[in-house]
């Protein structure tokens, strides 16, 4: 004030500004000062609330972990050996799997014999096509005449989507390029089939003898060229795997046969499985003739009891009526219409006519529906020729074309010479003992939630032990994190709630009672024992203790032993379970933690949380104190304005007094002066 009003004073020794910044210093001291102190203790407050918030809300991070029942799910693996690997998820029932490894799932891989120099060689120089079967499909992939190599690879992998890939590979030599024809996946499903073949349905669920040929047969032909009938003699049982049973007994009886002996074990005859193992593929991969029969056929699921060559050439044309003329050759042997027709013969009639001539044409098998030709071949190329516009006339006249015609057999010989390298299969394992097949090598639907990875044969009779176990390890990490925690926590609760007798002062939360129960209430809940049914358990059965200082300790070897030998126990202390009342109904309770966690989240959760309302209310506190302040602040500034203010007309008005005593006085003193003088 003395440094604004800076006449005042000049008057009078006492109206001046020292004494009003001493009155204002006084009233500062009764009006400002105790505000001042309220909102440093405020500040103080919502510091130490934070700091406490904190370190509470690491405590409950863990006891949200030791809460919750998934952290009792965990699990880990170990095996004994390596032929699998193995994981199991979250929950699964602990135990020991014993698991031996049979047969590894394979994928179906073949060779194509004919060798060529470079991926862009020359494939065929003839129109034909690839026919197979995989997966429950028929496929056929055209083949233009003049296509390369690299052409036909990707043209097969086209065909199926990506189911069967062809690929080129440089195997060496002279002509270092191959073509291989494999399945993307693996398992008997995927096995590819070349030539010709017969599918049976599901095998009848009834009890099935088979006492020879009359009962049930497989006609192939032999290594003489002949057809053989082979007859099968099993017994099938319900306790069986029939179809693999069946499967077996085809291929004993086949080996079995002089004239068939050598074709199961050079590719040449093959007996697969399809459907998952329900049903059986027989297939002549040399694309020869094969068919089944006998009485009980049909209870073995064969419904298609023949598998012929798929036909060369098949008319869409019908074959004239009345006389015919002209000529032409097939494979060498002249054909002349005139001979075979006549004037007043029907379509039919010249149909048939010129089949009985056409299958006398060597290795050709003719046949007619409808007046149109069709014809096959048994192992020969037959080569229609018509080198004039008559002979090409004469070949419209009965619907047939000029050209070369190949069975997949004659091509399989001359040209595909198809090499089986690996048959796809299923992998087999013991499973506990118990026979398991599956088309991969990961298996993962016997025990839910353990996925079984096969990686190579186990050694006879020694299976691997997978082994499931609790996952202890996080656990007792968990409990010494919220020990650690809880020791943090517990002197800062101390520092801010205390009372010291002697100084008589006491922590900036000491008459808080909602901050000083929260200690007591976490011990309550830490310290009660779990009851079920006649057991009574505590965190002391795990190594975890409180002294009466509220320091907490924690044994950690006791701790892991604890849950290593008694998980379940474990789950029920910490985390809560389910008993039976005496009306038999179940009704939940809660483990410890469950309701330390309880205790925490009525104090961090939610909007309507308790240290954060408590922490509201001193933000408004803090508000309010502001508001107070700054009134009496504007209070003084107006009252001691105005004091100035008087101070100043006092000390102008004493001042003019002053003056005039001055003037009087000096008036007396001359007076008195010439008084002398005189």
């Amino acid at each position: 004030m003395a440094g604004k009003i800076t006449s005042l004073g000049l008057g009078s020794s006492v109206l001046n500004a020292d004494v009003i910044d001493k009155l204002r210093k006084a009233d500062e001291d009764n009006v400002i000062k105790p505000v001042d102190k309220k909102m440093e203790l405020n500040i103080e407050k919502q510091k130490q609330l934070v700091e406490i918030e904190t370190s509470l809300a690491t405590l409950r991070g863990h006891t949200k972990t030791l809460s919750d029942y998934s952290t009792f799910l965990h699990r880990d693996v170990s095996v004994s050996g390596d032929a699998v690997k193995a994981t199991a998820a979250a929950g699964i029932p602990v135990q020991n799997v014993n698991i031996e490894v049979k047969g590894l799932a394979k994928s179906d891989i073949n060779e194509v014999g004919t060798k060529f120099s470079s991926r862009d060689d020359v494939f065929t120089n003839e129109d034909t096509s690839l026919d197979f079967y995989t997966n429950g499909n028929n496929y056929s992939v055209k083949i233009n005449a003049g296509m390369t190599l690299g052409e036909v690879s990707q043209a097969i992998t086209d065909a199926t989507n990506g189911k069967v890939m062809g690929v080129v590979m440089k195997t060496g030599g002279e002509k270092p390029y191959q073509l291989m024809i494999n399945s993307k996946e693996t398992g008997e499903n995927n096995r590819i089939y070349f030539g010709t073949m017969i599918k049976s349905e599901r095998i009848s669920d009834q009890d099935i003898e088979l006492n020879g040929e009359q009962d049930f047969y497989v006609e192939v032909k032999g290594n003489d060229g002949v057809a053989h009938k082979i007859g099968i003699s099993l017994k099938l049982s319900n306790s069986q795997d029939r179809a693999e049973a069946l499967r077996h007994a085809i291929k004993d009886a086949i080996n079995n046969n002089e004239t068939t002996k050598g074709l199961i074990e050079n590719g040449e005859i093959n007996i697969g499985l399809s459907d998952e193992g329900k049903s059986l593929i027989i297939n002549d991969k040399r694309g020869l003739s094969i068919s089944v029969g006998g009485e009980k056929k049909g209870m073995l699921g064969f419904v298609n009891v023949e598998a012929k060559a798929k036909e060369l050439f098949s008319s869409t044309n019908e074959v004239k009526a009345g006389a015919l003329s002209g000529t032409f050759q097939i494979s060498g042997t002249t054909i002349d219409l005139s001979q075979i027709t006549k004037k007043e013969n029907t379509a039919e009639q010249n149909a048939v006519a010129l089949v009985e001539a056409l299958n006398k044409v060597e290795g050709m098998q003719a046949s007619v529906e409808n007046n149109k030709i069709s014809f096959n071949s048994n192992g020969k190329e037959i080569n229609i020729v018509a080198t004039s516009p008559e002979e090409t006339k004469a070949l419209e006249s009965v619907g047939l074309k000029s050209g070369k015609y190949s069975d997949f057999s004659t091509l399989q010989k001359s040209l595909f010479k198809l090499k089986n390298v690996q048959a796809a299969s299923d992998s087999e394992v013991l499973y506990n003992g118990a026979s398991i097949k599956r088309s991969s090598n990961t298996i993962d639907d016997v025990v839910g939630g353990l996925t079984i990875t096969l990686q190579k044969l186990s050694e006879e009779g020694k299976p691997d032990v997978i082994s499931v176990t609790q996952n202890t390890e996080n656990l007792v990490k968990e409990v010494t994190e919220f020990v650690k925690a809880y020791n943090e926590t517990v002197p800062k609760l101390d520092a801010v709630t205390k009372f010291d007798p002697d100084t008589k002062r006491g922590g900036v939360f000491n008459t808080e009672t909602m901050i000083r129960t929260i200690r007591p209430n976490l011990n309550q809940a830490l310290t009660q024992s779990i009851t079920s049914g006649t057991e009574v358990k505590s965190l002391m059965d795990f190594g975890i203790s409180l002294n009466d200082k509220s320091v907490m300790s924690l044994d950690a070897g006791k701790l892991a032993s604890a849950v290593s030998s008694d998980p379940e126990k474990a789950k029920e202390v910490f985390y809560g379970g389910e008993k039976k009342d005496s009306s038999g109904k179940f009704t939940r309770y809660d483990g410890v933690f469950t309701k330390v966690n309880a205790v925490l989240a009525d104090l961090l959760e939610g909007g309507n949380a308790k240290l954060k309302t408590f922490g509201q209310t001193l933000e408004r506190e803090l508000k309010n104190y502001n508001s107070e302040r700054d009134k009496s602040k504007k209070m003084l500034d107006a009252r001691y304005d105005t004091m100035a203010k008087r101070f100043a007309s006092f000390d102008e008005q004493i001042a003019k007094a002053n003056n005039s005593f001055n003037a009087v006085q000096m008036m007396i003193d001359q007076a008195a002066g010439n008084d002398k003088k005189k």
